[in-house]
């Protein structure tokens, strides 16, 4: 079967480019290794053969495909297979049950606004599991591998589950830019330093306390951490709250002379980095992202006040609910972090989790899931959003984003809704619900 007959479903610009930089891979650099997991290595001409006798059993649900997660060669083919039919890939957790996650394909495909997708993925958040799909600029685009340290042709080592998100899309930049991925199923220190030796890898994922497990286990290791980094030049981190395990990151930099990059990944925007040298520093955006922290009332908060989280992204390389509207570039979008921005619009995180409780008007403690299940039950409401924040005294309150149903634009106010989850025991201050700009329907594949 030709891929152009293969081509069907979401039809996005994105998945084609994929797909045609890996026809080109496959080409001009077929004996290149792409993947390199536990059990083989395996090139780019390889990896395109076993991709295609994939892509005829390829059903998507709405334009999405799930795509079992494992740490090997199989799954980039797979993956590789959902982007020759047009359609997206969602990597699940090995042993993700089928009837919900049916459920919740069957509720995207019903209300999707894709974007031209290239990835899928799943979060939950408050009313459970929710899908989101990455859209935009196309990971071919090599500005968000740049700033996190992706060089062409090199070698990353990932020992982390392919079905994170930032996981999956480090793997995907770093195989389009021509580079090799080698993949290990868990992490333990010693297997680590062996896969880093053979492999001669360039560049790491890393998680801090993975980091703090080589540093107390330096002296009894094989060939030492020195050794076995000789050719490393880079570690990236997942940026976690600020301060959360510095020591041990700037001690692991001293011990392996390597350039180590936090990376603060969020799924609405591209997100921001720092270098750490001797002290964590500060996050600053990515290229082509804006930040702003906001409190409930959605007013942009002073340098150094905690707040929501904003960001813009005019590139467009953003991800969002499938059942919420495409998002514009321009639009100041949240992942639902809590932060504050320096004069200088450096970036401090304090929490990356969802708050369960805010507090009311009146001091009651309420949960943010009740608040949301109300909200959403709102016959005007086509999709909510529920975000704890901190007001001007560090207390936490909600703000309520509601997008109204089409045709219900002038009866969903802040005023109704707020009369509303008052009646049903949530009450919310008008002031702090906002409503968004109503969904407008798009086909699979369309543009924002």
């Amino acid at each position: 079967m030709s891929r152009a007959a293969a081509r069907r479903s979401t039809d996005s610009a994105a998945t084609q480019m994929i797909a045609d930089r890996f026809q080109q891979l496959a080409g001009s650099d077929g004996s290149r290794i792409a993947v390199h997991d536990r059990d083989r290595a395996v090139t780019f001409a390889q990896l395109w053969d076993r991709a295609q006798p994939t892509v005829a059993s390829v059903q998507p649900t709405g334009g999405i495909v799930p795509v079992v997660a494992q740490p090997s060669a199989g799954t980039i083919a797979e993956a590789l297979a959902v982007w020759l039919c047009g359609a997206v890939p969602l990597p699940v957790p090995p042993g993700t049950r089928a009837k919900p996650l049916d459920a919740v394909l069957r509720d995207s495909a019903r209300t999707a606004h894709w974007c031209r997708p290239w990835r899928a993925h799943l979060y939950t958040a408050y009313g459970g599991r929710h899908l989101w799909v990455a859209g935009g600029e196309p990971p071919t685009v090599t500005r968000v591998g740049d700033a996190i340290g992706l060089t062409p042709g090199g070698t990353a080592l990932i020992a982390a589950p392919l079905h994170a998100a930032a996981i999956f899309e480090i793997v995907v930049r770093q195989l389009l830019a021509g580079g090799t991925v080698v993949l290990e199923p868990d992490f333990h220190p010693d297997d680590w330093l062996r896969a880093a030796v053979q492999s001669r890898a360039d560049w790491a994922v890393l998680a801090p306390g993975q980091i703090k497990a080589l540093l107390h286990d330096r002296d009894q290791l094989p060939g030492w951490l020195g050794v076995a980094t000789r050719t490393l030049r880079r570690v990236v981190v997942p940026a976690t709250v600020d301060g959360t395990d510095t020591t041990h990151l700037a001690k692991f930099v001293t011990a392996a002379g390597v350039t180590l990059t936090r990376w603060y990944h969020a799924p609405a925007y591209d997100g921001a980095t720092a270098t750490i040298g001797a002290t964590p520093s500060a996050l600053t955006a990515v290229p082509g992202v804006r930040f702003r922290t906001v409190d409930p009332a959605g007013r942009a908060t002073q340098p150094g006040v905690a707040g929501l989280i904003e960001a813009a992204s005019y590139s467009g390389a953003v991800a969002h609910r499938a059942d919420q509207p495409c998002p514009s570039p321009q639009v100041w979008r949240t992942s639902g972090d809590i932060g504050t921005l320096a004069g200088s619009g450096s970036l401090t995180l304090h929490r990356i989790e969802p708050a369960e409780h805010y507090l009311s008007p009146t001091g009651q403690r309420l949960r943010g899931s009740t608040l949301y299940r109300i909200a959403a039950a709102h016959p005007d409401v086509a999709a909510a959003a529920v975000h704890i924040v901190p007001d001007e005294h560090g207390r936490a309150r909600a703000q309520l984003r509601l997008w109204p149903q089409p045709g219900a634009e002038q009866r969903l106010t802040p005023a109704a809704a707020a009369a509303f989850c008052t009646a049903q025991g949530t009450p919310v201050p008008a002031q702090h619900i906002l409503i968004a700009s109503a969904p407008t329907r798009h086909t699979p594949g369309g543009a924002a």
